[in-house]
């Protein structure tokens, strides 16, 4: 007779989980079965049963590994990896029955194939433990979700290239701390947010390179006694490499979290774009208008259309960055070797995964659907303000030097500002008396970013290299 409680049961006798052959998982040497409230709070099972298909892959690379050590026939091997690929299907169908003794996903893999082979079954786990299994399976799980990511972001970067490469010379105020700056182009602005999620598919190239590295075989510190060689899991697995030092293999979480890194800098990233496009969709601003698909109404109002998406992505940059922080806070003071508290790595690094491939989506859609009204844009960047700072470089080139020119542009808006006037009032001898005779050709938009030739600046001539540069970088990856 058993006992059970929140859906766990232990059999009586065993003190930890058994298959239905009777093989326990951990209990030998226990003589009283585990607390139920205990069994509960360990049981990993709800969240780490998306590691099935992992699970699965890993367990049959290491069947194989097992086969080379001399310690499965070819016959057990090959029922072995068809038992594993029966569960992995059952798990992925919906169709298997996961029993309140499994803790968690490798458990439920085990006891599944030891129910179905009985004595073969129980030979699946030799030399390997869930230390090194997890870290194999999270590992798979995480480079697979940043293959997803990956398209994800380049979907999104050429939604940005495409409307830069229309708008290359489309005039727009550039900002500085929320403030009317200098003259840029919309397509200079759009793409440098191009440029960033560029670096955030660097950085998770720079992770997947380091992530690469199979644990599998590092067992639960010291590898085993048995012979196994972990390059051949690795391999068959599509690792680069298989791990260099067995503790470090199973302690350090060091991948998951900068994975985690990772993703809050492209959340900021994404966030940073949303607050970009609910400010231009703003009707107070009017430089964009949002696609009906990606905007939402109000219960109340009618005549709202709200930029839910972008809001939504936004925010979720603090989620990415609550899933650092809570793993961070995890590992920080730990000691060498494997210990419980690695348990909680899963459920962030999935819900930071989760975040990324639900926002980018819906980002990308949005950024691809706006409508610019560069004549809007137009008319914000004629504002006097945008052009001083061409005032003072041109008293530069006339060999002022550039403190006085700068004295000189600021007294004069001073002034203006006081009379309520703007630089279009100055008259000729105004003009002259600055030291700028020909200062009022100097008040367009069009002149004063075509004038800006330094590469990666707001020019239409820039941007085109810098389109040509993001679409070179693009074609390599494919």
């Amino acid at each position: 007779m058993g006992f059970a409680a929140e859906g766990v049961v232990v059999a009586a006798g065993r003190c930890g989980p058994v298959t239905e052959a009777g093989v326990p998982l951990w209990g030998g040497p226990f003589s009283r079965p585990p607390a139920p409230e205990a069994v509960a709070l360990g049981r990993s099972l709800p969240f780490d049963v998306r590691l099935a298909p992992q699970d699965v892959e890993a367990s049959v690379a290491h069947v194989r590994a097992l086969e080379d050590a001399g310690l499965l026939s070819g016959d057990e091997a090959a029922a072995l990896e068809k038992a594993l690929r029966e569960v992995g299907e059952e798990i992925a169908g919906g169709r298997f029955a996961f029993d309140p003794i499994d803790e968690d996903v490798h458990s439920a893999v085990e006891r599944a194939v030891t129910d179905r082979l009985g004595a073969l079954g129980a030979k699946l786990h030799a030399g390997r433990s869930r230390n090194d299994l997890v870290m194999t399976d999270l590992r798979l799980w995480l480079l697979a979700a940043r293959r997803r990511i990956d398209e994800g972001l380049v979907r999104l970067i050429r939604a940005l290239h495409g409307h830069a490469a229309r708008h290359a010379g489309t005039v727009m105020p550039g900002t500085t701390h929320a403030r009317l700056a200098q003259p840029v182009t919309l397509g200079h602005h759009l793409l440098a947010h191009a440029w960033a999620l560029l670096r955030d598919l660097d950085r998770l190239d720079a992770w997947a390179a380091r992530a690469s590295e199979s644990p599998l075989g590092a067992g639960a510190i010291a590898t085993s006694t048995l012979g196994i060689d972990p390059a051949v899991s690795a391999s068959r697995l599509g690792f680069e490499r298989p791990f260099a030092n067995s503790i470090d293999a199973v302690s350090d979480r060091d991948v998951v979290q900068e994975f985690l890194a990772v993703a809050a800098i492209c959340g900021t990233h994404l966030s940073r774009l949303a607050a970009d496009v609910a400010r231009f969709t703003d009707e107070a601003l009017g430089w964009a208008t949002l696609d009906e698909a990606y905007a939402t109404g109000s219960s109340m109002m009618p005549q709202k259309r709200n930029p839910d998406v972008a809001e939504l992505a936004r925010a979720k940059a603090g989620r990415l960055l609550g899933a650092l922080a809570a793993l961070t806070a995890t590992l920080q003071g730990l000691p060498l070797g494997y210990h419980r508290d690695l348990q909680e790595d899963k459920e962030p690094a999935f819900e930071a995964a989760d975040t990324l491939e639900a926002v980018l989506p819906s980002l990308a859609g949005c950024v691809e659907t706006l409508t610019f009204r560069p004549e809007a844009m137009r008319e914000a960047a004629a504002a006097p303000g945008l052009f001083a700072t061409d005032l003072a470089e041109a008293l530069v080139r006339r060999g002022v030097p550039f403190r006085e020119a700068h004295a000189r542009v600021g007294e004069l808006l001073r002034r203006l500002e006081a009379e309520d006037l703007s630089f279009h009032a100055l008259s000729p001898d105004d003009w002259s008396d600055l030291g700028l005779p020909d200062g009022a050709d100097l008040l367009d938009a069009d002149r004063a970013v075509r004038a800006r030739t330094t590469p990666g600046g707001p020019s239409p001539a820039s941007v085109g290299a810098q389109l040509e540069a993001i679409e070179r970088i693009l074609a390599a990856r494919t």
